[in-house]
């Protein structure tokens, strides 16, 4: 138990006054003449008794006195110390700090606060705001520091201080300090700078209204749960944020792509990003959408973010379209079967006049296999002639060139002639343009049916009706007279 210098010192004090008082009355007592004189040597003992005594109790308080200096001494340079560690403690701490008086006055800042309002410490020490500050700043800081001091609780508040690099904002916590009876006597603050967490913020704003108002799918998974999702997944989906909280994302996915969803979910653990992954998702109501997925990975934090797009109707617009390229197809490899057992020659030009397709008779006629070869002009192939086989026929008017001119022709009768084989084919050469939803040719169908064959056997059967006829006694005509001196002449000719 740690007893006060006044408790110690005052029990011999009031000894050493008794005995001051008692040396005192027998001093008197020695000046009596009336005295007994045989009491002066036992008074004297008494005397250097109490001097003894006195000088003793001096001496004890001399040592209790030195004693309680000399703990004072210690605590006072303990205390300065401990003031010069909570100075430098301060000091190092990158947020200001100060501690005032009630009547505003600064007892204590550290080299933070100096910094940060160009002051020193030895010259805002027992100054006020006021001193240093504008004043509606000052006033600020006061009414803030009254309102503390009022409600005896901390408070906190941003507050923006234009530094060198610009304005930096501070969150200010100022709170009470009170005395051993419970009294308050001060007022501490410690101001943070959180100017780059504001930006971070401002930021995190900015992307959180993207994210929010974005047309585009955006999802944060962890866990196998989408811990946050925009509101286009929700209007894609029908799930909530609540809903996603209970489900796991890899649920909803259909059975037929989950084992290929599986690899790719693999990969992304580990650190792949993933781009234009395709796969079906369950909607809310039971059906589901095509998603076009971009991910990527956090690998430190665990976290999956992922951008998305419904891409629903693209796919059923190619699956339709792909159906109609099948069908497409089958279609023209019937046509182009019932094409190649036509007994005629069959010829499609485009709108370039390239053939795209001639079947086997059209390929005999011309004698060319590959049908790009063919031309649709028919005079780089043949020399055409009216069926006198004598007057050229004119290449404007072959049903090619005029089904090109969107007009229909039917069994225009003309002899081609090969001047390298010196063969001849008498055919009938039909055409017909194809025309597109804008009344434009975009494509013509020539058929070319040789009749060589049958005006041949027309030929014998008239020649063998005229032998029959002249053996039955018949006469020719003047007509029959004159076509068969004409064939006469012809065979002569060629």
């Amino acid at each position: 138990m740690n007893i006060s210098l006044e408790k110690k010192i005052f029990p011999g004090f009031i000894i050493n006054l008794f005995v001051v008082i008692t040396a005192a009355f027998i001093f008197l007592m020695r000046l009596d003449p009336d005295r007994d004189t045989t009491m002066d040597s036992k008074l004297e003992v008494i005397e250097i008794i109490l001097f003894i005594l006195s000088a003793f109790l001096l001496i004890v308080v001399y040592f209790i006195i030195r004693a309680q200096l000399k703990a004072k001494e210690t605590v006072q340079k303990r205390l300065e110390e401990n003031q010069q560690l909570l100075q430098s403690i301060i000091d190092n701490t990158s947020n200001p700090i100060f501690i005032k008086k009630l009547n505003g006055e600064y007892l204590l800042v550290n080299k933070h606060f100096d910094t940060l309002f160009g002051t020193e410490n030895d010259k805002i020490i027992g100054k006020t705001d006021l001193d240093f500050l504008p004043k509606e700043t000052a006033e600020i800081y006061r009414n803030s520091d009254l309102e503390v001091a009022k409600k005896l609780v901390e408070l906190k508040s941003e507050e923006t201080i234009q530094e060198k690099d610009g304005p930096h904002t501070y969150l200010a916590v100022k709170f009470p300090l009170f005395d051993a009876k419970g009294r308050i006597y001060a007022i501490g603050g410690i101001s943070t700078d959180i100017t780059e967490r504001k930006k971070l913020e401002d930021s995190l704003k900015a992307t959180d209204a993207f994210f929010n108002m974005s047309f585009d799918i955006f999802t944060v998974a962890k866990n196998n749960h989408f811990i946050k999702i925009n509101a286009a997944f929700t209007n894609t989906l029908g799930y909530t944020q609540k809903d996603m909280d209970e489900i796991k994302f890899i649920d909803l996915t259909h059975p037929d792509d989950r084992s290929v969803s599986d690899e790719v979910f693999s990969k992304i653990k580990k650190g792949n990003t993933v781009i234009s992954f395709k796969n079906r998702i369950r909607h809310k109501d039971g059906s589901y959408r095509w998603l076009d997925w971009n991910s990527s990975i956090d690998l430190k934090e665990g976290i999956i973010y992922s951008a998305a797009r419904d891409i629903t109707e693209k796919v059923k617009l190619e699956q339709e379209q792909q159906k109609a390229v099948d069908e497409l197809s089958e279609n023209e490899e019937k046509l182009r079967v019932i094409v190649e057992n036509i007994g005629e020659g069959v010829i499609v030009a485009n709108a370039d006049k390239k053939v795209i397709l001639a079947n086997y008779m059209a390929n005999d006629i011309f004698g060319i296999e590959e049908d790009d070869k063919i031309s649709t002009d028919l005079t780089a192939h043949f020399e055409l002639y009216f069926p006198d086989e004598k007057t050229i026929f004119p290449a404007q008017n072959l049903p090619m060139e005029r089904a090109f001119n969107g007009e229909i022709t039917d069994d225009v009768d003309l002899v081609l002639w090969d001047p390298d084989s010196r063969e001849k084919r008498r055919v009938l050469i039909s055409g017909r343009p194809l025309i597109d939803q804008d009344n434009k040719v975009i494509a013509a169908v020539i058929t070319i049916k040789d009749i060589s064959k049958y005006k041949k056997m027309e030929e014998e059967l008239e020649e063998t009706e005229t032998k029959y006829r002249k053996l039955i006694g018949f006469k020719n005509t003047p007509k029959q007279n004159k076509e068969e001196e004409n064939d006469t002449n012809d065979t002569t000719k060629k």
